[in-house]
């Protein structure tokens, strides 16, 4: 069966996972038997954690999800420059020309605000980051070649690599390059109109927004990805993470569907 998951905001998200009272419409209504077994931090774009905070914020994690692994997102100060407008968003940031942040460049400030994701991950166990990258990290070489030289370090580090791009990139592109570095791209499952994206699902982890035809992941839907996938025989090893205020009532809409499914 696939990989589920579910991409936080921050810990407060972790409630709708332990409603006080269980909807009666949802059969799976205690938490415990959510199938959770990937914690994706989004907060950690912005304000990666130090140390103690950092354990602190996995032990909370793993209290709701015992047995999920976590993966916190790399600092936006390695993946977006200034104009990207993050760094209004954070309170933490570190010293230096704002030019000389972001987009993956080899700089001594972008390799300060690695160290301190990598030292976020570390603190809470993660063997896995998401590197989310804005429209402005165009295609082309010099770009491609900051994410094969980022995925390469990564690797030595023994951190695997999970790529969030955004903007003009083609997914045959992507494709190519997911094969060659030995990465893995999160990309939507859906289209705009609610029907799966036509794809190939190798080196592809799936992410579910709670918006738009999805922000219910009612049975029909749920039921077409899980066909989709099987059709293309990638429903054993895919990682499907689902995001926004209905991540937990989401992942649990399509965890039904794969039982209703018998595959």
């Amino acid at each position: 069966m696939p990989r589920l998951g579910v991409i936080l905001q921050d810990e407060h998200a972790l409630r709708a996972a332990r409603p006080a009272r269980p909807d009666p419409s949802d059969e799976a209504g205690d938490e415990a038997g959510d199938p959770v077994e990937l914690v994706v931090l989004r907060s950690t774009l912005l304000n990666p954690p130090r140390a103690a905070a950092a354990r602190a914020l996995a032990e909370q994690v793993r209290s709701v999800h015992p047995n999920a692994v976590v993966v916190p997102y790399v600092w936006h100060l390695v993946s977006h420059a200034a104009s990207d407008g993050l760094r209004e968003t954070g309170t933490r940031t570190l010293p230096g020309e704002a030019r000389r942040f972001g987009h993956l460049q080899d700089t001594p400030e972008v390799q300060s605000a690695w160290d301190a994701s990598l030292r976020c991950a570390k603190e809470m166990g993660a063997d896995t980051v998401v590197l989310r990258t804005p429209p402005s990290f165009t295609p082309g070489t010099v770009n491609q070649a900051r994410l094969a030289a980022f995925a390469e370090a990564r690797a030595a580090e023994g951190l695997h690599v999970v790529w969030e791009l955004d903007g003009l990139w083609e997914p045959a592109a992507t494709l190519a390059l997911a094969r060659k570095l030995s990465i893995d791209t999160l990309v939507p499952a859906f289209e705009g109109t609610g029907r799966p994206v036509q794809q190939t699902y190798e080196h592809r982890w799936l992410r579910i927004d709670a918006a738009g035809a999805t922000e219910r992941l009612r049975g029909a839907l749920a039921e077409s990805l899980v066909f989709a996938l099987a059709n293309a025989d990638a429903l054993e090893d895919t990682t499907i993470l689902f995001s926004g205020a209905r991540a937990h009532a989401n992942l649990r809409s399509f965890a039904r569907a794969l039982d209703a499914a018998e595959l």
